[in-house]
């Protein structure tokens, strides 16, 4: 499926843009170019609740998410036919060569105007979004204070299982990197000096079979009427994994909520797989469900992404001036 053209006619017109700059962090490895090449799937896996044991009213309207630049375009046609068509991951080998990878995205947002056609211009029927892969502070650290300044949001890839060391590194580099970004931007804090850009943190991968036994024993994780697995208390489940005797397999991840709640007010939980849960016939068997190859190299069969969209969709847009 392709989704990256024909976008220009969905473009907002008028004076101003609705706009979410968003900026994204995680470890290598974490996920970071999956989960952003699953945004405009994620919209279509989101609608397919409507028509499939529900109603229109009790799940979310359809989001048509496009890229509106030439390389997130490009960007989406060469993740598009790996992830979709050859049931890789982008970058591994064994597949047609991937084009280079932008660290800036730039989708529009917009809802099946026949089921809005009212308010269309608002940020909960029409949006731009950019999402910033934010790169390491360590070698980049202008670029990173840059895209800091300018974001509305941060989206954190919390990846518990990572046992190469990477994610240690990636918990401190955070903390250096809030740190420094409050007082870089000292004037917008709030009196608590708490930064002034909404933090989303995602549980990534899961579909893993640790972290999806992990959520079942703890009854955090449970089937939709569609046959969804859902996480009902992510923010509960995410302090669970980090505890010290949790299954994340670096001890530093005791320390992220700690971090995180140092340096924000209200912080959105959400526990995400950009390749989702096999599913047969439609459902989910809850006893054979992971949907990636023992390797973790390829995918079972195609990407059923969750968790993805919501953590977007659930961030403010800012009114910007077109070309802004």
């Amino acid at each position: 499926m392709t989704r990256s053209s024909g976008s220009r006619d969905g473009e907002p017109t008028g004076g101003a843009v609705l706009e979410k700059r968003i900026a994204l962090w995680g470890a290598p490895e974490s996920g970071r170019t999956t989960f952003v090449a699953m945004v405009p799937e994620a919209a279509e896996e989101r609608s397919r609740g409507l028509g499939h044991g529900g109603t229109g009213r009790d799940h979310p309207p359809r989001w048509k998410v496009f890229g509106t630049d030439d390389a997130t375009q490009r960007f989406l046609r060469h993740t598009d036919h790996a992830l979709l068509s050859e049931h890789r991951f982008p970058g591994e080998p064994g597949g047609s060569v991937d084009t280079a990878e932008p660290t800036r995205y730039r989708f529009l947002f917009r809802r099946d105007p026949r089921l809005v056609p009212l308010h269309r211009f608002t940020d909960h029927f029409r949006f731009a979004a950019t999402i910033t892969e934010l790169p390491d502070p360590s070698t980049r650290r202008d670029e990173v204070k840059r895209a800091l300044a300018d974001c509305t949001g941060l989206i954190v890839l919390f990846d518990p299982t990572d046992a190469s060391g990477a994610g240690e590194d990636a918990v401190r580099a955070l903390d250096r990197m809030l740190t420094e970004a409050a007082a870089d931007l000292q004037p917008r804090t709030d009196p608590r000096g708490r930064l002034p850009f909404e933090p989303a943190v995602c549980v990534t991968k899961i579909d893993d079979m640790t972290l999806y036994r992990e959520a079942r024993l703890g009854a955090w994780a449970e089937l939709d009427r569609d046959g969804r697995v859902r996480v009902r208390d992510p923010r509960a489940y995410f302090r669970r994994l980090c505890e010290r005797d949790g299954p994340c397999p670096y001890p530093a991840a005791a320390e992220l909520p700690g971090i995180l709640e140092r340096h924000f007010g209200r912080i959105r939980y959400y526990a995400t797989s950009a390749a989702g849960f096999r599913r047969s016939a439609g459902r989910i068997d809850p006893e054979s469900c992971r949907n990636v190859d023992p390797h973790g190299n390829r995918l079972d069969g195609p990407p059923h992404p969750q968790g993805v969209l919501e953590p977007i969709l659930g961030m403010r847009a800012v009114r910007i001036a077109k070309g802004g």
